[in-house]
């Protein structure tokens, strides 16, 4: 089983480029030199997983800085405030967790989950991953939910440093710069992508509980995934349009606003209002068409990219790797 296309808010990806702006970080030169227009973005947008990681790598790399760990540590969630809400004013640490998890977990990132587990010795935050990240995205959402739990721990608890040893499941070069972030022992190669904390911190009650804060934000948050699904619809119409195609058809905007009883110009419209382009969709769209093909050892890139109307098997490659995470050649070679 291959790995789902994931959207998340736009907000996430607005966040990160304030915060890379708080670290004067070259952030213009960093947006034109992706792919995605990351202009057309609105506060009733979702962004690709993969466009996202593309972002918060590029950024890295301007940095001076090898991980996304500086960058979370102070991003802003003015535009999700909800989400700051529900960290702090649950009953403890552990409800929380649970309320934000219940709403966001399986809309913005399915197969992916944060949860904390109790032993008489220690209490872990644990990110669970059962869905189909490539390596390089599941360090970035291990590093985004560390990364916020030190932000937001210190607040709930009072105290400065609450973790005692950070494990994860894949092995860094950036091993000094963990430790200088998280000031405790990193081991790296361990069987969870967990957080050690102290035995009891999970459960222990929370002096910024607040039952009428907690239940604006859930329900505000749950509008507002609402009004978020709801936005998608006209990409799914798109989506669906373009699968209805046969093969060998033009993919252009003039063939699918006509599927769709609509003007071009409406549909450029309600498209802009979501956030993305056709020919963005339709790239989305061939990756996507490129997965069954990639199943077929027969089949070279080049013949794949030409049968895709692709301009070259770079092209190609550059598309998928931004979309999915990984490139044609690692994907064909997954299980």
């Amino acid at each position: 089983m291959k790995q789902p296309n994931i959207r998340l808010p736009a907000a996430f990806s607005r966040s990160l480029i304030q915060a890379a702006a708080v670290h004067s970080l070259p952030i213009g030169e960093t947006l034109k030199s992706l792919s995605y227009d990351f202009s057309q973005l609105t506060d009733s947008s979702t962004i690709e997983l993969g466009a996202l990681f593309d972002l918060a790598d590029a950024l890295v790399a301007t940095a001076p800085f090898n991980t996304v760990l500086p960058l979370v540590k102070i991003i802003s969630y003015e535009q999700i405030d909800e989400l700051m809400t529900l960290m702090v004013t649950g009953k403890t640490m552990r409800s929380c967790l649970e309320n934000i998890i219940s709403l966001i977990g399986t809309t913005w990132a399915p197969g992916f989950t944060a949860q904390y587990h109790c032993t008489q010795d220690n209490d872990y935050l644990r990110c669970h991953n059962q869905s189909h990240l490539s390596a390089k995205q599941l360090q970035f959402s291990v590093e985004f939910v560390f990364g916020t739990f030190l932000r937001v721990g210190p607040l709930l608890n009072g105290h400065e440093n609450i973790v005692k040893e950070v494990h994860l499941t894949y092995d860094t070069l950036n091993a000094q710069e963990y430790e200088s972030v998280f000031q405790c022992p990193i081991l790296f190669k361990r069987p969870f992508n967990q957080l050690v904390l102290p035995a009891g911190i999970a459960n222990k009650p929370l002096a910024s509980y607040c039952p009428e804060l907690e239940n604006d934000a859930i329900s505000a948050l749950r509008k507002k995934i609402s009004n978020l699904a709801k936005n998608e619809g006209i990409i799914s119409q798109v989506i669906h349009a373009l699968r209805q195609l046969d093969d060998g058809e033009t993919l252009n905007i003039d063939i699918v606003a006509k599927a769709l009883n609509v003007s071009v110009r409406s549909l450029q419209r309600k498209l802009k209002e979501s956030g993305v382009t056709f020919s963005a969709l339709r790239v989305e769209f061939l990756i996507e068409q490129s997965k069954s093909l990639l199943d077929q050892p027969d089949l070279t890139m080049d013949m794949i990219a030409e049968r895709l109307s692709f301009s070259d098997r770079a092209a190609f490659s550059r598309a998928f790797k931004r979309i999915v995470g990984v490139s044609p050649s690692q994907y064909r070679q997954q299980p």
